[in-house]
């Protein structure tokens, strides 16, 4: 009740309302780069004390960045020809000219350098755009809940809780990528349990999106964050965070289902 007059909002909107403990912040100087990516890991709500403080979430987009291109540039000469495979008797490999499946199946098998470059920055680029239109969406969401943050501060809660499923996974995967020469059957999910489903298949598409274990181990921590940051209940955080997220990865699994 103190902390909550202290700080000038309602007991009911408080963070410690319903048993929430912060952990306690780090002393001055101490907030580095190095320490908020452990954070992340061990001390999550930390972290999102010192997101709350000074957002910094410019540096979690540029290492989102930086390690996405590096991942698709590595994994290019796997998963381009995996694609094209799938493309082939998919309805937009049915439209393709005669000859031209062909030809676009040996450019994916060499890649040409220049382009295997520019592809890469445009993952890595179209992976922080996605985060950053993520951020505007669950940081609506929560103020429409009555959150008290900042977009700013809702860009930081989102850029650093992202680097799990989109950072921390394509570190995992790569490796098994290369080893398997595959990139369809590396799954850390449910998706896993069906190891020789159709990738196009309906069930398959919504394991491999709903059912991975780094995207829960994420979105607990968006919870997590925008409980602290946005001072919200957890109910009010967990209904900011899960629907507008189910909604909008919604969107690619359906245009990947209409397009198979």
């Amino acid at each position: 009740m103190n902390e909550d007059m202290e700080k000038g909002l309602p007991e009911t909107q408080s963070p410690l309302s319903d048993g929430y403990q912060a952990d306690p912040p780090l002393k001055p100087g101490e907030d580095g780069f190095l320490g908020r990516l452990i954070d992340l890991v061990v001390k999550p709500g930390r972290l999102m004390v010192h997101v709350e403080a000074v957002p910094r979430w410019w540096q979690a987009g540029l290492l989102l960045f930086l390690l996405m291109a590096a991942f698709s540039w590595l994994i290019m000469p796997v998963s381009g020809p995996e694609q094209m495979e799938l493309m082939r008797d998919s309805k937009l490999g049915q439209l393709m000219p005669p000859g031209e499946w062909e030809k676009a199946y040996a450019e994916a098998l060499d890649p040409d350098p220049t382009k295997r470059i520019l592809q890469s920055l445009g993952a890595g680029l179209s992976t922080w755009v996605m985060v950053l239109v993520l951020s505007f969406v669950l940081g609506f969401f929560a103020r429409m809940s009555g959150g008290q943050g900042s977009f700013k501060q809702a860009l930081g809660v989102v850029h650093w809780a992202s680097l799990i499923p989109f950072g921390m996974v394509v570190i995992i995967k790569a490796p098994l990528i290369l080893m398997t020469e595959s990139l369809m059957q590396v799954n850390i999910g449910l998706a896993a349990l069906l190891p020789d489903a159709d990738p196009g298949s309906v069930l398959f598409q919504i394991l491999v999106t709903y059912g991975d274990f780094f995207n829960w181990w994420g979105l607990a921590i968006l919870v997590i964050g925008f409980r602290q940051v946005f001072r919200m209940s957890s109910g009010a955080a967990a209904v900011s965070v899960l629907l507008p997220w189910a909604l909008l990865v919604a969107i690619p699994v359906g245009i990947n289902l209409a397009m198979m």
